[in-house]
Formats: structure tokens, C-alpha cells, sequence
């Protein structure tokens, strides 16, 4: 069962790592304006793209070694190219910093600290990718506990104290992530021996290769951020900062569930590299899994509806955008484990970027027209679930031809079933819409019970490797 003992692994560190998260969600933006969460929500978006500036190189680590066995790593090779990677890192997190603190204007904080940001977030990023292609959960979750720990203590005094200002939630950000590099180094240090020389000429060949193969997956990535960043930018520059921060704290909560659907997709991709089971039996049994617990998941929208506006009454108003983000979050729920997962285990990720690069055209047709053309913010934020449909419904079209077989029927239930959803949460009250949504569940899971039953088997041998 070393599948599920993995995933334990993810999944406690990811408790902590929600908790930290509903706390900055839900508390924080008690103490402080809407204008001010939105420039730390600000901060959170530019955030989000600072992966993209190591071209690749991470993505490439993993995508290469994911899978591998420690024993079967040139630990002097590895090193080496750690200590090339964090040098590249730090030139590039201080030009940006000195950009910011020379040349920029008002947001000039927010650009400096972006800057200390590439630094400790790549590195962060760096040791992560290692750990988790050796296999090594147990090290990656006392990792990432770490960095929520040093947050959670650091939000609670920034509170105790007063300080209730989004500079220094930016800041006990940083200090939450540099703890974590320090963290990672002390668990390489037990996955590695630091003692064998440094391997430079490898290093260097490795990093091209890395760089070559990670580029077009972090595209592929990059790509993936901007189809809903593209969106979310036109709103801010077309409403406010206010405007921003509300639809960001709606797509903060919905952000939440897929921190531990996107724990079950860490595991897995190793899991897949190592086993001999027939990819078109796993893809399937991980499908008829994967989607009922997604369809559960969306229960969550209820009690958000419920209790939010009466924890936070000026985010009120942007509530009613819940109905169609958890929609968002089934879609991209499905994408992460099953296509993502997948085409990278099948070395697909050139048309993981085609998927991408077309879904993001998609969003900025959409934003375009949305955003400046109709200039209705419903509309705009209702197109976030629209182009996360349409990128897992290429997807799954794609890898479904990859590994030749079909689901044209599920496809069309689901889409229907979400759309439904959204109708009925949207439109009706909310006692009546659970009633709704209750008895199609129901009715769902009975017709599906022996394919939930064959895919549970499927998992319990993948879990073996």
C-alpha cells in the first residue's frame, strides 16, 4: 500500500497547509480593507509566475527523474547543478529586485519583494522536485509542514500584534518560504551523500537536458496560469482592486479543495513511471474514481454560500460567483490527476502545450469579449469555467486516442451535470437547490457503483508500486 501511504504523506502536510490557507482567506481579510487584500491578492498573482523564470529547468528534473531509485542518481552530478541552479536564481531575483527598487513606481514594494520571491520560491521549487522524484513523500510533506508552521505562527503574531497590513503578509510569505529551503537542504542531506565530490561537467549536461525537456512542459505550465490569469487581469483592469480581490477571494476557496486533489496528482506521476500495469486500465480506474469524489467535492459550494457572507458581509456580493467556480474546480480537478498526470507519464507534454496554448487563446477571445467589449463581470468570471471545460474536454479527447479508448457518453453527462449545477445553484434557493443536487448524486452513484467498485480495485494494485 505504498500508494496510500504516500499520499498520507501529502495529505497531512496539505492539512496544515489549509488550515494556513483559510486562515489568510477567511480571517485575514477581516482585519483588513478590500483594497488592501486586493494588493496582496496582487502580490499572490505575480507570484504565481515566477516558476516560469527557470525555463524549465525543474520541470525538467522531474519530468527526467521522476520515478528513479536514489541509488541510481549521480548524487555529485545533482549537487553540482543545485548550486548552478540557486546562482542563476539569485542574478535573476536581484536584477528584478534592483528593477524595483530603481525604476518602478507605485507598486514598487510589490515588484522588490517579487524579486526576493524568485529566489527562495525556485529554490523552494528546486528541492521539492527531487524529493519527489526519488519517491520521497515522507521528506517532501515534513517539507511543505514546515513552511505552513513558520506562516501560521507569523500570520497569528502579524494579528496579536496589530500589523494587519498586507506588506507584512508579504513578508512573513518570504520568510515562510526561505524556512522551507533551509528545511529541504536538511532532508536532501538524508536522502544524499554530501560527502562524494561535485560532478560539475554532468551538472552541465544535465541542466541543458533538463532545460530541454522541462521548456515545453513549463510552457505547457505558464500557458495553463495565464488561461485563467488573463481573465483575472482584465478584471482588475477593467473594474478595481476591490473587484479583484473579491472574485480572487472566491477562486482563493475553490483553490483550497485543489490543494489536496493536486497532492494525489504528486504522487501518482512517480507511482506511474514505476509500474506495469496497463496504462489504458489505470487511466480508466483512476477516471471512475476520480470523478465521484469531484462530484462530492462540489457539496462544499452549499456551506460556503451559507456561511461566508455572514463571516465576511463585504464579499458578500461576490458569493453568487461560487455556483460557477466549483464547476472550475471540477474540470481542473480532472485535468491535473488524469490528463496532466498522464501525458507526462506518456512524455505528451509537446501537446499538453498545444492543449494549453489553444485554451488560452480561448481565454483571451472570451476576456476580450467579456471584459471589453460587453463589460459584464458575470460574464467574465462565468467564462473561467467555460475555458477549464473546454481544456479538459481536448484533453481527455486527445489521451483518450493516445491509449484508444472513448468516453464520449461520460463526456457528455458531465458537462451536462455541471452546467446543470450551475443552473440550479444560480437560479434557486439554497435548501432546494442541496435537494436537487442530493438526488442526482445518489442516483449517479448507484448507476456507477461497479465501475467505482473495478477502479478501486485498479488503485489497490497501482499501490503496491
Amino acid at each position: 500500500m505504498k500508494l496510500l501511504k504516500n499520499i498520507s504523506y501529502t495529505f497531512s502536510s496539505n492539512i496544515l497547509n489549509v488550515l494556513v490557507s483559510v486562515l489568510v482567506i477567511l480571517v485575514i481579510p477581516k482585519f483588513i480593507g478590500v483594497y488592501e487584500y486586493g494588493l496582496w491578492q496582487l502580490f499572490i498573482f505575480y507570484f504565481g509566475y515566477v516558476g516560469v523564470l527557470h525555463l524549465g529547468w525543474a520541470d525538467g528534473l522531474f519530468l527526467r527523474r521522476g520515478g528513479q531509485k536514489i541509488d541510481d542518481i549521480n548524487v555529485g552530478s545533482i549537487m553540482a547543478e543545485t548550486i548552478l541552479f540557486i546562482s542563476y536564481n539569485i542574478v535573476l531575483g536581484l536584477l528584478i529586485y534592483i528593477y524595483g527598487l530603481c525604476f518602478s513606481n507605485g507598486d514598487s514594494f510589490i515588484i522588490e519583494t517579487l524579486g526576493i520571491a524568485v529566489i527562495v520560491a525556485n529554490i523552494r521549487t528546486w528541492i521539492t522536485m527531487i524529493l519527489q522524484s526519488v519517491g520521497d513523500f515522507k521528506g517532501y510533506a515534513i517539507n511543505l509542514s514546515v513552511q505552513s508552521v513558520v506562516y501560521l505562527a507569523l500570520i497569528i503574531a502579524i494579528l496579536l500584534l496589530g500589523l494587519a497590513d498586507y506588506r507584512f503578509m508579504i513578508i512573513a510569505f518570504l520568510i515562510s518560504q526561505f524556512g522551507t529551503c533551509i528545511s529541504g537542504f536538511l532532508q536532501l542531506k538524508e536522502v544524499f551523500d554530501f560527502n562524494k565530490p561535485y560532478d560539475f561537467k554532468d551538472a552541465f549536461k544535465e541542466a541543458k537536458l533538463n532545460i530541454n525537456s522541462g521548456s515545453k512542459l513549463m510552457i505547457a505550465n505558464f500557458t495553463a496560469i495565464l488561461i485563467v490569469g488573463v481573465i483575472r487581469f482584465g478584471i482588475q483592469q477593467q473594474w478595481s482592486v476591490s473587484t479583484f480581490g473579491k472574485v480572487s477571494l472566491v477562486l482563493s476557496i475553490a483553490n483550497l479543495i485543489m490543494v489536496f486533489i493536486n497532492a494525489v496528482s504528486l504522487v501518482l506521476f512517480p507511482t506511474l513511471r514505476r509500474t506495469n500495469q496497463n496504462i489504458t486500465e489505470l487511466y480508466e480506474g483512476t477516471r471512475n474514481v476520480l470523478m465521484p469524489m469531484l462530484y462530492m467535492v462540489m457539496f462544499a459550494y452549499f456551506p460556503i454560500k451559507l456561511l461566508i457572507p455572514m463571516w465576511l458581509p463585504k464579499y458578500a456580493d461576490a458569493l453568487q460567483y461560487a455556483s460557477v467556480l466549483m464547476p472550475m474546480m471540477v474540470y481542473q480537478g480532472k485535468f491535473e490527476i488524469l490528463s496532466n498526470t498522464f501525458m507526462k507519464n506518456l512524455r505528451m507534454e509537446f501537446k499538453l502545450l498545444v492543449i494549453n496554448v489553444i485554451t488560452l487563446l480561448a481565454s483571451i477571445g472570451l476576456t476580450i469579449l467579456t471584459v471589453y467589449v460587453l463589460r459584464d463581470l458575470n460574464l467574465a468570471v462565468f467564462s473561467i469555467a467555460v475555458v477549464m471545460g473546454v481544456r479538459s474536454v481536448i484533453s481527455e479527447f486527445i489521451i483518450s486516442r493516445r491509449i484508444q479508448i472513448t468516453f464520449w457518453k461520460e463526456l457528455i453527462f458531465e458537462n451536462l451535470f455541471i452546467i446543470a449545477f450551475m443552473i440550479v445553484s444560480w437560479n434557486y434557493p439554497l435548501i432546494l437547490s442541496i435537494l436537487i443536487y442530493l438526488t442526482v448524486v445518489l442516483i449517479y452513484l448507484a448507476i456507477k457503483r461497479n465501475s467505482i467498485r473495478s477502479g478501486i480495485t485498479v488503485l489497490k494494485k497501482l499501490s503496491n508500486f
